[in-house]
């Protein structure tokens, strides 16, 4: 879905995809045109927050026993947002997208703009998901709004994606799956899911810089998960200074308050600039109850400016 408003104040336009766990209100806000992650619940597929919101999605999941999956938009969508922009005037393209290893979207985008003439698109892998991904959107609405050119702005944004750790917490049938040929649907196997829901573990998982999850605590107690995470943060804080940082949540708001309690009484410098609810494709991923954190380095991106970003809309 492109964002029909004009972009000619702007230097270049921002295509991204759902995976960025912003709303589709604050994209059009933004002036970011979205291609949205298919949602696939019981049979029938759903284009992520523009066919199904969060509220549409936890209404359904009951319904059909847990059974969904995610997958990349079709090549198609990525030319008709590209074609569109086009129409409009535009001809400088940034085109960015949740991790190669977690999702297609890149590769189709990628294959999608070499069949678009008319203006330079320029697709990234940010290797980032959920609110690492938004952090990184935000730098880059900030500085198109502040007109840099579409090569300052991408330096920029491969400069903070890969100064942007990220910890999730899925529920416990859940998790991101390394990259391979069941990527798109970012659920561990049966067996699995029920050894991991039988022990009652929940499992810490960091974004590596190449976009590829790994597990690093487990524990049935989530609170000590949650010191964990904090205890990371403050290492990360000890070599980079203040940190700006978001908070994501699955639809379980009493799950994330634990998260946050070891981060209220922190001894190093943090700023939150807001939290996000996942978007259905995260949920799907995640599962109900996930939380997490993204965290970059103030000096590449302040709290402000990830704010007026991820700010509800009025």
């Amino acid at each position: 879905m492109s964002a029909l408003s004009s972009v000619a104040r702007s230097k270049f336009a921002i295509v991204c995809d759902s995976g960025c766990d912003l709303s589709l209100s604050s994209l059009e806000r933004a002036k970011v045109s979205l291609v949205p992650l298919v949602v696939r619940m019981g049979g029938t597929r759903y284009r992520d927050c523009v066919e199904l919101d969060p509220t549409d999605f936890f209404v359904r999941y009951s319904s059909t026993r847990g059974q969904v999956g995610v997958s990349a938009p079709s090549r198609g969508e990525f030319e008709r947002c590209y074609h569109e922009l086009v129409g409009q005037g535009v001809v400088d393209i940034v085109s960015l997208h949740t991790s190669s290893a977690l999702s297609d979207a890149y590769d189709l985008a990628l294959d999608a703009a070499s069949s678009v003439e008319g203006a330079v698109i320029r697709v990234l892998d940010s290797r980032c998901y959920s609110g690492q991904l938004a952090i990184v959107l935000a730098r880059m609405v900030a500085d198109r709004d502040a007109g840099l050119s579409a090569d300052a702005a991408v330096i920029r944004a491969q400069e903070l994606a890969s100064a942007t750790p990220a910890l999730f917490v899925p529920a416990s049938e859940s998790s991101p799956l390394p990259h391979g040929t069941t990527r798109q649907s970012g659920i561990l196997g049966r067996a699995d899911r029920l050894r991991t829901r039988a022990l009652g573990l929940r499992r810490v998982f960091s974004v590596n810089q190449d976009g590829t999850p790994t597990e690093l605590f487990s524990s049935n107690d989530l609170s000590r998960l949650a010191g964990n995470m904090a205890r990371a943060m403050s290492a990360y804080a000890r070599k980079v200074g203040p940190l700006t940082y978001v908070e994501v949540t699955a639809g379980v708001p009493r799950q994330l308050a634990v998260v946050e309690k070891p981060l209220v009484t922190n001894e190093f410098e943090a700023t939150r600039s807001a939290i996000l609810s996942t978007n259905p494709s995260t949920t799907a991923r995640l599962g109900i109850g996930a939380v997490g954190l993204s965290y970059a380095p103030s000096s590449l991106i302040k709290p402000d400016e990830a704010t007026s970003l991820m700010r509800p809309v009025d």
